[in-house]
């Protein structure tokens, strides 16, 4: 299978996985689990940066891998989701930013 041809079978499974979170019932209620996991963890990664001195989007990001990494082992969590997380966390980092210049 050449890259190409991966590149359509990934975004076609990362397309239904969107969609499906989007609308089903069911992908709806996951979809709402996995931010109130996002909540948790980025209030988590909030105190640990507190800790940091002077922290960058860098810090941050591997942070957020590493935190990510962890919850889903313990949580037994899909990979897709995992990504998903990591995604929705790295996007957090402006409100933290400006949280902290506060």
């Amino acid at each position: 299978m050449g890259k190409f041809n991966k590149g359509l079978f990934l975004g076609g499974l990362v397309g239904a996985a969107l969609m499906w979170l989007n609308a089903t019932p069911k992908g709806k209620e996951m979809r709402e689990k996995m931010m109130g996991q996002a909540n948790d963890l980025f209030d988590q990664l909030k105190e640990s940066l507190k800790k940091l001195d002077g922290p960058t989007k860098e810090m941050y990001d591997a942070l957020v891998e590493r935190a990510v990494e962890e919850y889903a082992a313990k949580k037994d969590m899909a990979v897709e989701m995992k990504n998903q997380l990591v995604r929705e966390l790295k996007k957090r980092w402006k409100v933290l930013e400006k949280e902290m210049k506060k």
